[in-house]
């Protein structure tokens, strides 16, 4: 098998001209926007690059669009009787693949053998193998093939990511190890056990993550507001996987409490189903320390104990969850002569908890001593369930406290 990759390409546009095109003009004459220099390299990797690779790119960094569509129409365009067979997620999203690289040849004045919505062969093109041939991730029977490379295009998503979907897509990979030394994939990673993660610290791994082409980065805090959890934007942009297990506060350092400024959040349960969680806190120069208090009891019968934080931390700014029990533990308070105001959040708890502790390289817990046994209790448990709390943890009042307070403070 030859790899000609001398990417200077010239044909005829009519019988009496010729014209030289480079992967810029290339790209111009199929109707894509003129590639930045990161996507050139890209492109270069995933043709070129001899034996087992791997292209771990940040989302809407154009991998398919300039590594795959237009690296394969420039290798063809270049060598007619290049070879590549691609393997996709589904077989349509290989269809409609091929498709874009017939287009972008058809452009380019190139002629074909056949029509076919899978297989691509031009006149150029000889022997039993066609130019490039489409399929998905699930396909059998791939024996008897001899591309000259096998690109692995998105063969897993975080959509359908499974243990069974994981394992079919590593049974693939071995298939088409037997049948050329040249594969390339190309993706982002999904989870820790999947084939990215498997291969990216045993065979020539090329990463472009988020900031590698800042034009088109987009705003990642803008994300984390609409919802967007830290997994995703971890997996889909930096190109890490985040255990999912992951406790987010696990790592937080202990401090002596010494906030300039309080601010309180009271999560109050209703009937003692759930914990009535007290976080307080505020910036000790470059630090954020919060101390907080859990309560196994409906808000109504811990009213005395949340005054008497009120007054041991000289609270100056005192904020009350209204979700579910509305304005009523707000008005109870303030006639209570505790000054304080009602808010309602709106972000998935798991999503918000990730997103503080992503948002707060800064967070510090502290513990304070003195307290009488009631409130040093209640601070152990709010400190235990902050730090060990994970994914469907039994208690998440704490944590959730938390990162209500953080998300409150810095407007998110």
């Amino acid at each position: 098998m030859n790899f000609d990759f001398n990417f200077d390409l010239s044909f005829d546009f009519d019988e009496k001209s010729k014209k030289v095109l480079n992967f810029y003009d290339l790209c111009n004459l199929a109707g894509y926007p003129r590639p930045y220099p990161a996507q050139v390299e890209m492109k270069d990797y995933l043709i070129k690059t001899p034996g087992v690779h791997l292209l771990l790119g940040s989302r809407g960094y154009g991998k398919t669009d300039y590594a795959v569509i237009m690296g394969c129409a420039e290798a063809i365009l270049n060598n007619p009787n290049f070879k590549v067979l691609l393997i996709a997620k589904e077989l349509s999203r290989a269809q409609a693949i091929i498709k874009e690289v017939r287009e972008a040849l058809l452009r380019a004045g190139v002629k074909f053998k056949n029509k076919s919505e899978v297989i691509l062969r031009t006149e150029g093109c000889v022997g039993k193998d066609s130019n490039l041939e489409g399929l998905g991730v699930k396909c059998t029977g791939l024996r008897g093939r001899h591309p000259d490379l096998v690109i692995m295009e998105d063969p897993i998503t975080p959509k359908d990511d499974s243990e069974a979907e994981r394992l079919t897509v590593k049974k693939t990979y071995e298939e088409v190890c037997k049948l050329t030394m040249n594969v390339g994939i190309v993706g982002q990673p999904v989870h820790k056990l999947d084939l990215y993660q498997s291969l990216r610290e045993i065979v020539n791994t090329r990463l472009m993550p988020y900031g590698t082409i800042p034009e088109l980065d987009p705003d990642l805090d803008a994300q984390r507001l609409a919802g967007v959890d830290e997994f995703s934007i971890q997996a889909s942009y930096f190109l890490n996987i985040m255990d999912s297990l992951k406790m987010p506060f696990s790592l937080v350092k202990e401090v002596d409490f010494a906030a300039k400024e309080t601010i309180c959040w009271i999560d109050p349960s209703h009937k003692g189903r759930d914990f009535t969680a007290v976080v307080c806190g505020g910036r000790n120069l470059s630090d954020f320390v919060l101390t907080g208090f859990c309560f196994e009891k409906a808000w109504y019968d811990c009213t005395a104990e949340l005054l008497e934080i009120n007054k041991i931390l000289n609270i100056s700014h005192t904020v009350i969850e209204t979700n579910g029990l509305g304005e009523l533990p707000v008005n109870e308070f303030r006639k209570l002569g505790m000054p304080c105001v009602g808010f309602n959040t709106t972000m998935n708890k798991h999503t918000k908890i990730l997103n503080s502790a992503a948002f707060s390289p800064d967070l510090k817990l502290s513990r304070l001593s003195g307290l009488p046994p009631a409130l040093m209790q209640a601070q152990k448990i709010f400190v235990e369930q902050t730090k060990n709390y994970e994914y469907n943890s039994k208690h998440d009042d704490a944590p959730d406290s938390v990162a209500s307070l953080i998300c409150y403070v810095r407007g998110l």
